[in-house]
């Protein structure tokens, strides 16, 4: 069900701790993984970041092998839909299908629509693998780039929306966009933009 952030605890092989705490062990690890996974303007400052945590629609879930931190979900329930900000495996964890079990799992678990951004196709072979990874588990290529705010301080480039389990048309590209902006960034749409979080 879509507003719902516990995730399971386990399936398919994998673990979703809860929501990290900023300190600890575990927190630390998928922090590393974050911070390897995403381009500098990809991701907040840790600073930010610990800020973001304490919003109640956001979840900073370290996904597990056993006892093994592999990856990381940062993702927040919005009103009609799920945003997955952030989903990364570690480098020494790749090519394994964790990725893969992972994003399952959400899809299982929400059972509704679940939308994340990537880079524009064509961009680059990583971009375009990148696209084809979440194809194949059934999310649509939204062709329309979008601008999301960027995070404080740091400078913003097109991305390209993908949604599942059905493709956005223009008017619901244009509302997710909208409640991206308003629940994550605290933008209104009459009031000009100001510093994302």
């Amino acid at each position: 069900m879509v507003g719902q952030m516990d995730l399971p605890l386990h399936q398919g092989g994998l673990w979703f701790s809860s929501h990290l705490a900023p300190e600890g062990e575990m927190f630390q690890k998928a922090w590393s993984i974050y911070t390897e996974s995403f381009a500098d303007f990809e991701r907040r400052s840790l600073f930010e970041h610990l800020k973001v945590m304490r919003q109640p629609r956001y979840r900073f879930s370290a996904i597990l092998r056993g006892q093994e931190v592999v990856g990381v979900l940062g993702m927040w329930t919005l009103p009609g839909f799920c945003f997955i900000e952030h989903v990364a495996i570690g480098a020494a964890f790749r090519s394994a299908g964790l990725g893969q079990q992972a994003l399952r799992a959400v899809q299982c678990h929400v059972g509704g629509p679940v939308v994340l951004d990537v880079e524009p196709f064509g961009t680059d072979l990583y971009a375009a693998r990148r696209v084809s990874f979440y194809q194949r588990l059934g999310f649509h290529y939204c062709g329309r780039s979008v601008t999301l705010p960027p995070y404080v301080g740091k400078a913003t480039e097109p991305s390209n929306l993908m949604a599942w389990p059905l493709a956005l048309d223009e008017t619901s590209r244009v509302r997710v966009v909208e409640t991206i902006e308003r629940e994550i960034y605290g933008l209104h749409p009459l009031i000009p933009r100001r510093r994302a979080v």
